[in-house]
């Protein structure tokens, strides 16, 4: 269990708050999964890959663009021989400080791994585009990338996508649902972004609320409804991720990494860690290291 929640020593976790589309690289097979705190965003530019995504197998062929909250164990289990994409990591405050695209966000946030209903021919000249704006320009140009990059997550809102996590109880939610809930949506995704701004803060539900102006019950209600989980189990998710990245880049004791992301206490911390991770924060460490050490041997 817990060697499936490792990151792969050759596709490290991008720092946090780090905004960075690559350019066009060849994809590789990971040795365990990879999480961390982005949306990535995938164009296929040549082949076809698969992903272990969150316990299922998906495809991805030449054309398709994807995309998924990274924040779902993901890791790449097979490719055709020259296999190659253009892979973007964008914060998931910044995705969820966009405007519009509440339907999209919803999906993401709910693990979804959606692909557009349409790409357009000159999308590999876009992102490679926007690459070299950021490599030569970071400061002055990421602005303008953000933006654009904005406007084509909208276009997507319109055109629709694929969702290949989904199941058929997620369809029928989003068939009975189509067009209504997106002012509700709207405040879910404000309160996620509250969240992940304050994660590593004492942060009560009262507060996560307060920033959208909602009673904290009804708040709740609203979100479990749309994301499917508590408003608790998000911020636990929040702090998690951040622990997580922290636990493998660093020498840090256990106990200053789970106070600083925003845990109350150790034993809290290590009931959450378990849970989702299946291992406790020393073991998932010491088997980082000892991956990586291989790796490097070999």
């Amino acid at each position: 269990m817990q060697q499936e929640f490792l990151v792969d020593p050759d596709h490290m976790t991008p720092e946090r708050g780090s905004f960075n589309v690559g350019a066009v690289t060849g994809v590789r097979l990971m040795r365990s999964a990879h999480v961390h705190s982005h949306v990535e965003i995938n164009l296929i530019v040549a082949g076809q890959m698969t992903y272990l995504f969150n316990g299922r197998t998906v495809t991805l062929k030449r054309g398709d663009l994807a995309m998924f909250w990274a924040a779902i164990p993901h890791r790449v289990i097979a490719i055709d021989e020259g296999t190659s994409f253009i892979c973007s990591d964008v914060p998931i405050d910044m995705v969820l400080a966009m405007p519009g695209c509440e339907a999209l966000k919803t999906a993401l946030l709910q693990g979804g791994l959606l692909v557009a209903n349409r790409v357009r021919a000159f999308e590999q000249d876009q992102f490679a585009d926007w690459h070299e704006l950021l490599l030569h320009r970071r400061a002055t140009m990421l602005p303008v990338v953000r933006d654009e990059l904005a406007a084509r997550l909208r276009r997507i809102e319109i055109d629709g996508w694929r969702n290949l996590a989904s199941d058929e109880e997620e369809r029928r939610a989003r068939e009975a649902d189509p067009d209504g809930g997106e002012a509700h949506r709207d405040k879910v995704h404000r309160m996620a972004r509250y969240i992940a701004e304050h994660a590593t803060e004492a942060i009560a539900v009262a507060d996560i609320a307060a920033s959208v102006g909602l009673h904290p019950n009804y708040a709740m209600t609203l979100f479990r409804r749309t994301l499917g989980m508590t408003i608790n189990e998000y911020v636990t998710r929040q702090r998690l991720m951040l622990a997580h990245g922290r636990l493998l880049a660093s020498e840090d004791e256990i106990a200053e990494i789970a106070f600083e992301a925003g845990f109350g206490s150790l034993s809290r911390f290590y009931e959450a860690f378990r849970e989702r991770y299946g291992c406790t924060p020393r073991d998932m460490r010491r088997s980082f290291r000892e991956t990586r050490a291989a790796s490097i041997a070999g």
